[in-house]
């Protein structure tokens, strides 16, 4: 029986009597049968007649769950933590239930209720923590999570291990590195912790210590597919290169991985090929790894993607930007890097960072989640209010004061913001953006040799890769057609790398900052990078990567016109 629901819902059914146990099995028969109704009314009877309800009550819900009925499955989950003797279990199921069926706030409600009930018990705190995280309340997160491992929680280094995601997720590197070598001097070969450890040494440009980590976590596991593809993401000689093929090679002649795993060694060795100036066996596994991302992601629809660029050119055209009243005085000034991925964005904000009045927000998610929620769907036309915009403008404030201290600039690298350019000038009027552009077949070429989230469906297919850039360009020519020239600027990599005083004085000029020599050398920074772009930007500005796509040329007649 194929479920949505948590396992643990359908619990051991030994010590069960065997005439629960029989009518349950009828009722799944029933049910599978498409007899619904009297599966439900067959428990329904049973439960009134014994009292010995919780496996009942478990197979109910699990039947409404399986037909839909999600309000009914509630009910009957509700009904199981007031009988239940350890009533946790049933607690994380209605919070995993409501917050899949969208109630995010009722699903909070229940977790909180019953810490307000049980505060010291140790699984309850650990849940609520979870949920907090989820929802990115990450103070309260902290507290809970604390609270849990004072009270016993069973895996204490699991929490103490979230509890080092949250620093990093706001920022706190320092915090989440102490906690992190806490846990591993409690144990040394807890290879989660080493991991995270070794990722935050990676993106901070601590080089040596990352690979020191990586190695000792393959001393461990030799079998680590992630510790191999982030060693292969490293600068490194070719000699390093050829040595780390032979370990991959090995791994892979040995081993059953997982399709996910599996993915990123295919690019790792994609990678270090390309780096050895081997094309023909670095397209070879580019096109391996490619394959598998695309047999787990949705089917990129190009006419879906060309609807979407419509709509949003048509709701948000000029007449959009006159006829709505702009009342807001908002004196906020975000800078937004809007682009393609592996256009130069990321690029462009460490050259930003490294200037003394700005600072870098990374790819944070808190604007396009606060627009949501007022403007779920860009396709349909709509009537923003100022009460909506001022909302939206406090809770991208709130959580960007939470995030950074107080720089006088700030960027914003979300490549999702690219698609609410209007909104975001409705909200912040004195807001900048920066389009980031780059030649077609190299920027094509760089997204198909990277294992991109699934989200990103068009990012498996060469011939997809140009369909939704030739989107993003007609998205780019709307934007400057709408926006005064005072409001963006346009980076062109190419001219970036190869006239880069030229294209930087030009930049700061735009962005009202005073030229800073500290720009120049935006490579030495030991600040966190956490894009694909994490070690070309700890270079200085070069043109490797202009041009690229002539050495994959007999593979690439999905790009051409």
């Amino acid at each position: 029986m194929n479920s949505v629901y948590p396992s643990d819902v359908l619990a051991d059914m030994t010590n069960i009597p065997d005439f629960i146990v029989e009518k349950i099995n009828q009722a799944y028969q029933l049910h599978a049968l498409g007899q619904h109704a009297d599966a439900i009314e067959l428990l329904n009877i049973t439960l009134a007649t014994t009292s010995i309800k919780e496996p009942l009550l478990r197979a109910i819900v699990q039947l409404y769950i399986e037909s839909n009925s999600i309000d009914s499955a509630i009910a009957g989950l509700e009904q199981l933590v007031s009988i239940a003797s350890s009533p946790n279990v049933y607690v994380r199921n209605l919070y995993s239930l409501c917050y899949s069926d969208g109630q995010k706030a009722r699903a909070m409600n229940y977790l909180r209720r019953y810490v307000s009930d049980e505060p010291t018990d140790p699984e309850g705190l650990y849940y609520l923590a979870d949920g907090c995280r989820r929802e990115r309340l990450f103070d309260e997160a902290l507290q809970h999570y604390g609270a849990a491992i004072e009270c016993g929680f069973s895996d204490k280094l699991l929490a103490k291990l979230k509890i080092a995601d949250i620093h990093q997720q706001i920022g706190k590197e320092e915090q989440a590195i102490g906690v992190l070598n806490e846990i591993l001097n409690e144990q040394p070969a807890y290879l989660p912790a080493l991991f995270n450890l070794a990722s935050l040494c990676d993106e901070l440009a601590d080089k040596e210590r990352a690979q020191e980590l990586y190695l000792k976590i393959l001393a461990i596991q030799p079998d680590h597919a992630l510790a191999m593809s982030r060693l292969a993401s490293m600068n490194m000689s070719t000699i390093e290169s050829e040595r780390l093929i032979l370990t991959i090679d090995s791994a892979l002649s040995a081993n059953e991985y997982a399709p996910e795993e599996l993915g990123s060694l295919y690019f790792a060795l994609g990678k270090l090929y390309d780096d050895c100036k081997k094309y023909e066996q670095a397209a070879y596994f580019y096109t391996l790894g490619n394959k598998l991302q695309a047999e787990k992601s949705l089917p990129y629809n190009p006419m879906e993607q060309e609807q979407l660029t419509q709509d949003i050119c048509r709701n948000f055209d000029r007449q959009w930007f006159n006829s709505t009243s702009n009342n807001l005085k908002e004196p906020f000034s975000p800078i937004f890097i809007c682009g393609m991925f592996r256009s130069g964005s990321t690029l462009v904000e460490q050259v930003l960072a490294a200037h003394p009045d700005v600072q870098s927000a990374g790819e944070i998610d808190f604007l396009i989640k606060a627009v949501e929620k007022v403007c779920p769907d860009l396709q349909k036309p709509m009537n923003i209010s100022d009460d909506n915009l001022i909302s939206i403008s406090q809770e991208y404030k709130s959580n960007i004061e939470r995030h950074l201290s107080s720089p006088r600039f700030f960027t914003d690298k979300n490549p999702l913001n690219f698609a609410i350019v209007a909104i975001i000038k409705r909200v912040f009027p004195r807001a900048k953006f920066i389009f980031t552009q780059r030649d077609r077949l190299d920027n094509c070429l760089s997204v198909y040799f990277q294992q991109l989230d699934h989200s990103l469906n068009y990012a498996s297919s060469l011939a997809d890769i140009k369909h939704y850039y030739d989107e993003q360009m007609k998205l780019l020519k709307h934007w400057q057609g709408v926006l005064s020239d005072h409001d963006y600027f346009v980076v062109n990599y190419e001219s970036l790398v190869s006239n880069f005083d030229t294209e930087l004085a030009n930049l700061l000029e735009f962005l009202g900052l005073q030229w800073s020599d500290t720009c120049l050398a935006f490579h030495q920074q030991k600040k966190r990078v956490k894009t694909a772009s994490i070690w070309q930007v700890r270079q200085p500005i070069n043109n490797n990567s202009l041009a690229r796509w002539q050495n994959y040329k007999p593979y690439l007649k999905d790009l051409n016109d």
